[in-house]
C-alpha cells in the first residue's frame, strides 16, 4: 500500500510517498538497511527539508549517498546513476541504432560526455578514497557487468519490472521495456569486450571537463532510495546523512533524465527515442540497486505538489 507521509499534508508542497522495501526477496548486492525501518516516518516527514534548488552550472552528481567533502549546498548539481557517463549505457540499450555487436562503453561514454558539453550541461562523476583493485570507486560504473547480469536475470525480472512500472507509472510501455531488455541480453553476450577499459572513463571525463570528478569518502551506508520528480531540486546528501547520524540515501533525480532527453532528442520525430531512453535509464537504475543492495532499502517517491 502507498502511504503519504502525513494525513494533513500541505498540498502546496511536494508529496513524499513511501513504497516500502525495494523487495521482499534477497537481492545479490551486499548493502543492507535492516534495522533502519523504524526511522522511516522521521525521514519521510522531514525529507523536503533536505531538498534544495539545483544550480544549472554545477556538475552532475551520481546517486551515491556517501560524503563529498567538496560539496557546496548552494551549488548542487542533479543526481543520476553513474553521473554523466552513466547515460551512455542507457543510450546504447534504448536508442542506438548501430549493431549491438560493435562498440565499447568507453566510446559510448565519450560521445555522451561530449554531448553534455555541447549542450551546455555540466557532466560529472566520482571516485572514492577506498583502495580499488579494479575500479574507479563508482558502483554504477565499476559494476556494470553485474548490473547487466541483474537486469537480465530471470530470477529477478519480476521484481525488476514491478519497480520500473511503479516509478514510470503511466509512462511505462511494455514494448519499450522488452526492447531494452532484449538489447541487454544481446550486449550481455559480449559484455567482457564492451566494458573493457571502463576504468579509463573518469580520466576521460576529467580531460573533457576539468574539475568534474569528485572523491567521495567512506563506505556505503545507504538505507533509503529517493526517486525525485520535482524539477529543479536535488538532495543535499551530505546534510541528510549528517543529520540522520549515519544512514545515507541513494538520490535519483528522474526529472533530470527527462530533461536530458529533451536536449538530446529535441525533434518531434524523436518521441520514441525519448521514451526508450527513459525506460533504459530507469531499468539500469533498478538493476544497479540489485547489484549493490540486498533489497532491504526503503523506497521513497517525491512528487510535485500538483501531481
Amino acid at each position: 500500500m502507498l502511504v503519504d507521509h502525513v494525513p494533513d499534508a500541505d498540498l502546496s508542497r511536494p508529496r513524499t510517498i513511501a513504497l516500502g522495501r525495494l523487495s521482499d526477496k534477497s537481492w545479490p548486492g551486499p548493502l543492507s538497511a535492516d534495522g533502519v525501518a523504524a526511522r522511516l516516518g522521521e525521514v519521510v516527514s522531514s525529507l523536503d527539508d533536505y531538498y534544495v534548488s539545483v544550480d544549472p552550472r554545477a556538475k552532475t552528481r551520481c546517486i551515491d549517498g556517501r560524503h563529498d567533502p567538496e560539496l557546496d549546498e548552494a551549488n548542487l548539481g542533479p543526481q543520476v546513476p553513474g553521473g554523466a557517463p552513466g547515460s551512455a549505457l542507457a543510450y546504447r540499450l534504448g536508442v542506438d541504432k548501430d549493431d549491438l555487436t560493435r562498440g565499447t562503453f568507453t566510446g559510448d561514454a565519450e560521445l555522451m560526455i561530449e554531448a553534455y558539453v555541447r549542450l551546455g550541461l555540466s557532466p560529472g562523476g566520482h571516485r572514492d578514497d577506498l583502495d580499488q583493485a579494479d575500479g574507479v570507486g563508482c558502483g554504477a560504473i565499476d559494476g556494470l557487468r553485474a548490473v547487466l547480469d541483474c537486469m537480465t536475470n530471470p530470477h529477478l525480472v519480476e521484481d525488476h519490472k514491478r519497480l520500473v512500472k511503479t516509478i514510470l507509472d503511466t509512462d511505462f510501455n511494455r514494448d519499450h521495456y522488452l526492447r531494452v531488455m532484449g538489447a541487454g541480453l544481446v550486449l550481455q553476450s559480449r559484455s567482457v569486450a564492451y566494458f573493457h577499459g571502463r576504468g579509463e572513463i573518469l580520466d576521460l571525463l576529467e580531460r573533457k571537463a576539468p574539475g568534474s570528478v569528485s572523491v567521495l569518502r567512506g563506505r556505503h551506508c545507504e538505507a533509503f532510495v529517493v526517486v525525485n520528480l520535482v524539477e529543479g531540486t536535488t538532495l543535499s546528501s551530505n546534510r541528510f546523512a549528517a543529520d540522520l547520524g549515519g544512514p545515507q540515501a541513494f538520490g535519483y533525480d528522474l526529472w533530470r533524465s527527462r530533461q536530458l532527453v529533451q536536449a538530446l532528442f529535441p525533434l518531434p520525430s524523436h518521441e520514441v527515442d525519448r521514451a526508450r531512453f527513459i525506460h533504459a535509464r530507469v531499468m539500469l537504475t533498478i538493476a544497479t540497486l540489485m547489484a549493490l543492495t540486498d533489497g532491504s532499502l526503503q523506497v521513497l517517491l517525491r512528487l510535485p505538489a500538483d501531481s
